[in-house]
């Protein structure tokens, strides 16, 4: 395989992977008490993966220029491997270009390799080359295209771990399966232009500059040089046809794009000045991107940020109303309302006041959810029992908490019992019992 080393070469299609902009978030939250690390862990599933976008200065996003029906940047690529078609640096008039950019270690980017070498073939009298860039060092994509391509990747089913003993000959279909996993990265790659480019360079110039995270992404570069499209490789195929056959309308989807670029950087803001705890900050952005997230379904994803926000910075009208929507969704889902209302059991904890209609109306929300006919007899609810008795501890309800606290004990599995009976020490004052089981005070409370 001959690997070409250049200076800049220019060539685009922006894809959006099928991680958009965003990754998991795998903020938790540290419980006041002992107890409390065990038995959130046991009642509430981890919560909602909201997909939060990697934060990056705001400042920095903001310079962020490049659109559809921006001019392409000419690239700058390092390795070009192959034998041909040879290195390029400029856009050539009148012919079609894909960027994309993608990774050895990226799945979907994998999965789209087949799909570009496809498309290539399609369009190759057309005037259509597809570059793919990745930014990793040359050792690594050398040696990631000897590897052998697996069947799952070329749509063919996996072949069978043990040869039947009794079998002669491999039947056509086990032919098959064997022929496909000879084939080699390098070999499916092969139709297109695979690069690397480890300055990142060109990764700057298109991915940054478009305010783009996930990968696979492409970018069309149209006849006059300029970006048509950007999104995922997978969903390219229509505006591809489009651009080639002088059929596509730039306008529609740079609006669509641009709206979205937009999104994203409001997200990226946003999620900053969340996950570095500049509560206030948070507070004034969501306030000012209320509009522009309407209808791009994040609008749950930012109420679950809104919510720890309004507590962190006791905005006790935005708080309370944002817990009245929780109750009117769920009224009965022990599970969702015990992991709020540990939050709003921690916002009491961290010093906030003046605030009893939300301590009422959480601690009533969760007796509410435990007294349905669905919950009554659940014994699996011990940690919401818990909850309420650290609400009801607040409320200086002492003996309410303590029946709670002793039902948290009675129906909690022996390995949590330990720890929930610390904090009915800590609410009667009674000295250690170790070997001792608590027993709920009044046996008619349980229901």
């Amino acid at each position: 395989m001959k690997i070409f080393s250049t200076a800049r070469v220019f060539v685009c299609c922006f894809v959006i992977g099928t991680g958009g902009i965003a990754k998991g978030d795998d903020r938790t939250t540290s419980p006041s008490v002992d107890a409390k690390k065990t038995t959130a862990a046991k009642i509430s599933p981890d919560a909602d993966e909201a997909a939060t976008p990697d934060a990056e200065p705001a400042e920095e996003e903001k310079a962020k220029v490049l659109s559809i029906g921006s001019l392409a940047p000419s690239l700058d690529i390092e390795h070009w491997f192959g034998d041909s078609p040879s290195p390029m640096s400029e856009f050539e008039p009148g012919k079609v270009y894909v960027v994309e950019f993608w990774a050895t270690w990226c799945g979907p980017c994998l999965h789209s390799m087949p799909h570009l070498a496809e498309l290539q073939s399609k369009y190759e009298d057309q005037g259509v080359r597809v570059v793919s860039v990745s930014n990793e060092d040359l050792e690594t994509v050398t040696s990631f295209l000897e590897r052998p391509v697996s069947p799952e990747i070329l749509g063919l089913p996996e072949p069978k771990e043990e040869a039947d003993e009794d079998a002669t000959e491999p039947d056509e279909d086990e032919s098959t399966e064997e022929e496909a996993e000879r084939i080699t990265f390098g070999e499916l790659t092969s139709a297109y232009s695979l690069t690397t480019d480890p300055d990142k360079s060109v990764d700057e110039d298109y991915m940054k500059a478009a305010a783009q995270n996930g990968i696979p992404t492409a970018f069309i570069v149209g006849k006059d040089g300029h970006v048509e499209w950007i999104g995922h490789p997978m969903s390219m195929d229509g505006p591809l046809e489009a651009v080639v056959n002088d059929k596509w309308d730039r306008g529609p989807a740079k609006e669509k794009f641009e709206r979205k670029q937009k999104v994203d950087l409001a997200l990226r803001e946003i999620f900053m000045a969340y996950r570095t705890e500049h509560y206030e900050t948070t507070s004034r952005l969501l306030q000012e991107h209320a509009d522009l997230f309407q209808g791009t379904g994040y609008e749950s994803i930012l109420k679950s940020i809104w919510f720890p926000t309004a507590l962190a910075t006791q905005q006790n009208e935005i708080a309370l109303k944002l817990i009245e929507e929780k109750i009117e969704s769920n009224p009965d889902d022990v599970v969702a309302i015990n992991r709020w209302a540990w939050e709003v059991y921690e916002a009491f904890e961290s010093g906030w006041d003046n605030s009893d209609k939300i301590l009422m109306t959480t601690t009533n929300a969760l007796e509410s959810a435990l007294a349905s006919e669905e919950n009554e007899s659940n014994d699996a609810l011990w940690p919401a029992y818990d909850t309420v008795a650290h609400l009801k501890a607040l409320a200086k309800d002492k003996d309410s908490a303590i029946e709670w606290q002793q039902r948290a004990i009675e129906t909690a599995p022996d390995d949590e019992k330990d720890k929930l009976k610390a904090y009915l020490r800590e609410l009667t004052g009674e000295a250690s019992d170790a070997d001792g089981d608590s027993k709920p005070a009044d046996e008619d409370n349980e229901d």
